[in-house]
């Protein structure tokens, strides 16, 4: 072994120092660069995978070598300052990826840096708790800086800095860099391939687990802030329908059913797409006319207007599970979920940016663009189908409420534009200011604002389900402590189902309240969540849920609450459908017009196929799952055959409506379509 050191050190003397002043800092970086982003892998996702770690280690080499060419063409006293700089720049990074990761499961973009402001107050608790949580790494994270200073005689040896070394090393930088990304480009292999990935992919999971965390800085920063937004245009990729049509149940009772089947019309509006394009000039908006028009729109059926003319109050509850619904503990939930329709394979995918993008996808039905809070970067854009404008254009009251601070994420912003007298804490909501807020308190205050109404639609956000979840600084969880402190679970499971258990009296006193008013039988109610309760560790979720729970797919698989007191039998749906799906199965129920073609999500109780998207390309459908991080798709049942090309036709169909949906946002796409129509100036004449 003293053999081999003592040859190394021979080969490293013969570099002539001017060399060394330039090569010393970028092997350093690079061996700094390469372990962090290990650690980064093994912390956030416990593995890592043979295609991740090698494209890693080849795209952190010219990131080391451009940062370790600018530490050695300095003077020393100024290289060495950088040096340190640039390390601990790093390891902050690092660090706070780490953090942020452990409480939100997902990592912070850029834009989310620009807005730490409005939820530090709320989260400072809980970020304390994760970096005492994640000690270790963090202690080893902190150990680089004090290498840096230790290496740095070694880093910068003394000797004259020479024009002929640094064209060198330069060169040999750009070369690394054109080499790196040339291997990107050409992995187009796979159903997801590398250069899709690198190039169009909007998921920091898969950016970071195959490319690394600076790398996908680095594509964030590209994207969010020297991209022009509706610069890119897309070749306009109809949307492939790769299954037959699925059955769903049919409304019971009415008259029998004609001899002849009935053809229903297709959920549409009365859009000139010839004449759009014909007009236009813009080159992405032509394509996204082109797209749009092609798109197969879902078809109207037995259920279309099957609510029409009735009351909705529509919640999207915090951190709401499924896991949490029992007749004991939450009785309300448990009615709904028995009594109305059971949406047997229901997932409520997370997002990237923030929770406001669960509110997003469910309330718009499109999925969010990466990098920005799309619900308040929608506040300016014209939002058709936002229901507070769809039924306040038919004579409904259309309010809205939020029981924390009403400006958070800047719904202030978005929901007024969705058509809705909103209200939050600190703008006309009075609930008492703990943390979190009672839901109880919000709908004991809220429905006597509306359940008089003739018609009324309310959608509420509730916050009592929030982490963190422990009876020390929750104030739902200490409130309802006595109700689960004899079960057997750890204190952070019984501290989620005590915050439940509010959730679940709030819903109790709506329908109260519109009981007492005779508005029950004419009501509709509908609850979903934000996301799965992420705040809770996985050992506890396997805890609540009994067994260990599978972290691609099943973690995220939920249960739509869809109830009126005037279903007279539960409804089974077995197809595969996600909260994507909730605004246009809502808005066919009740017969309000919209087009299909415009929005990512389908009417689950119509025969289009089932499909459900997440935030990293993965999808499942009524014949299996693809999981993007592995590239693999596995049919439900092992003797099912599917064509050749099925995976393929999948996922580009998912990839369309990604890139779709952030261009309805970035080009205020549905204002370039209406003009200032509404949809219910374009209805079809004739349809039904």
């Amino acid at each position: 072994m003293g053999g081999v050191i003592q040859r190394i050190r021979g080969a490293l003397s013969r570099i002539p120092p001017d060399f060394q002043r330039l090569l010393r800092p970028m092997a350093f970086l690079y061996g700094v660069i390469v372990l962090q982003e290990l650690m980064v892998k093994l912390f956030c996702f416990q593995s890592v995978t043979f295609r991740g770690e090698l494209m890693t280690l080849l795209l952190s080499l010219p990131i080391a070598a451009a940062l370790g060419l600018l530490c050695g063409v300095l003077p020393r006293r100024a290289g060495k300052v950088v040096l340190n700089i640039l390390v601990w720049v790093i390891t902050i990074w690092v660090g706070a990826q780490i953090v942020y990761y452990s409480v939100f499961h997902t990592f912070l973009s850029l834009f989310s840096v620009t807005m730490a402001g409005m939820v530090a107050k709320d989260f400072f608790s809980q970020a304390i708790y994760q970096v005492a949580k994640n000690v270790l790494p963090i202690t080893i994270l902190l150990i680089f800086p004090t290498v840096t200073v230790m290496a740095l005689p070694w880093l910068f040896p003394e000797g004259e800095r020479r024009s002929r070394s640094l064209l060198s090393c330069a060169g040999g930088s750009l070369a690394l860099c054109l080499t790196a990304a040339a291997v990107v480009l050409c992995s187009t292999g796979g159903t997801m391939s590398l250069r899709y990935i690198f190039t169009q992919s909007a998921s920091a999971d898969l950016q970071v687990s195959n490319f690394g965390l600076l790398t996908a800085t680095a594509l964030d920063f590209q994207r969010s802030v020297l991209q022009q937004e509706g610069e890119e245009v897309l070749a306009p990729e109809p949307e492939p329908e790769p299954e037959p049509p699925v059955e769903v149940p049919e409304p019971e009772g009415g008259e029998e059913a004609p001899e002849e089947p009935v053809v229903y019309g297709d959920n549409v509006l009365e859009i000139d797409f010839d004449a759009l394009m014909a007009e236009e000039s813009n080159e992405t908006l032509l394509q996204m006319h082109e797209y749009f028009s092609q798109r197969k729109p879902t078809a109207k059926n037995g259920w279309t207007g099957y609510f029409a003319g009735k009351n909705l109050v529509w919640i999207v509850a915090e951190a709401y599970s499924p896991l949490a619904i029992s007749p004991e503990l939450t009785p309300t939930l448990y009615r709904l979920s028995q009594e109305g329709f059971r949406f047997n394979n229901f997932y409520t995918p997370s997002w990237g940016v923030s929770t406001s993008d669960g509110e997003y996808v469910t309330t718009t039905g499109l999925l969010p663009k990466a990098g920005v809070w799309s619900y308040r970067a929608s506040g300016s854009n014209y939002m058709p189908f936002g229901f507070g404008n769809l039924f306040s254009q038919q004579g409904y009251a259309a309010k809205a409420y939020h029981d924390h601070t009403y400006t958070y994420y800047g719904r202030d912003i978005s929901h007024p534009n969705m058509g809705y007298d909103y209200k939050g804490l600190g703008n006309g909501l009075e609930v008492t200011a703990t943390w979190p807020e009672s839901d109880v308190e919000m709908m004991e205050l809220t429905v006597p604002e509306y359940v008089n109404e003739d018609h009324f639609v309310a959608y509420y956000m509730t916050v009592s389900g929030h982490l963190q979840y422990n009876f020390v600084g929750n104030y739902i969880a200490y409130k309802n402590r006595d109700l689960v402190k004899d079960l057997p679970y750890s204190e952070e499971v019984q501290a989620y189902l005590a915050c439940q258990i509010e959730l679940d009296r709030a819903v109790e006193s709506l329908i109260e309240q519109l009981e007492a008013a005779g508005k029950l039988e004419d009501t509709v109610i509908v609850l979903s969540g934000d996301h799965y309760p992420y705040g809770l560790t996985p050992e506890g979720i396997n805890e609540l849920a009994g067994h260990e729970v599978e972290p691609n797919f099943e973690l995220y698989k939920s249960r739509l609450l869809l109830w009126c007191a005037s279903m007279e039998e539960p409804v089974e749906v077995d197809k595969y459908c996600s909260s994507l799906d909730i605004m246009p199965t809502l808005a066919n129920l009740f017969g309000l017009p919209y087009d299909s073609r415009l929005v990512m999500g389908r009417d689950i109780l119509s025969d289009s196929p089932g499909l459900v998207i997440f935030s990293n390309y993965s999808y499942l459908t009524d014949a299996g799952a693809y999981d993007s991080k592995t590239d693999t798709f596995t049919p439900w049942e092992a003797d099912t055959v599917v064509e050749e090309d099925y995976a393929k036709k999948v996922l580009t169909d998912v990839t369309s409506r990604f890139d779709y949906s952030r261009l309805i946002l970035e080009t205020d796409y549905y204002r370039v379509v209406f003009g200032e129509k509404t949809p219910w100036d374009l209805v079809p004449e004739g349809a039904s």
